[in-house]
């Protein structure tokens, strides 16, 4: 089944925001702000962040549930941002009791799926699925 244009191009989406955020404005805003402020705005974009990245994954989904590639790439995001989003408060609680332990792993959960989003949706995007072997065709 043919996927449509929009749909890849949610996905390119997708791909830039994920890399814009977690690559250029998460670590500047570690290195322009003081902790405190970096700390208050990074809680205040994360959430927003892990929504918007869910919410694009779903709509890809309801768009591309013919595509059954496409349909298992945006479910896995959905399911990765709603994760990483319900995790939000629970990692920002282990900060302020100062529990590191519980913070780091929960930290590491979060990185780790959002990579994972945006490894599948990027493989999606370039058509990793369609790489494989090609069929020889048949000469008359």
């Amino acid at each position: 089944m043919q996927i449509n244009s929009f749909s890849r191009s949610l996905s390119v989406i997708i791909v830039t925001i994920l890399i814009y955020q977690s690559a250029i404005v998460a670590p500047a805003v570690n290195i322009a702000l003081p902790t405190d402020a970096a700390a208050k705005m990074l809680r205040f974009i994360w959430p927003i962040f892990f929504a918007l990245i869910g919410l694009l994954g779903l709509v890809n989904a309801i768009l591309s549930k013919k595509h059954k590639v496409a349909a298992v790439v945006n479910v896995a995001t959905v399911f990765a941002m709603t994760t990483c989003y319900v995790l939000v408060p629970v990692i920002n609680e282990a900060r302020d009791s100062e529990n590191l332990g519980v913070w780091k792993a929960l930290h590491a959960v979060t990185v780790a799926l959002t990579f994972l989003s945006l490894v599948l949706q990027l493989g999606f995007t370039l058509r990793w699925y369609k790489s494989g072997p090609k069929p020889d065709k048949l000469s008359v």
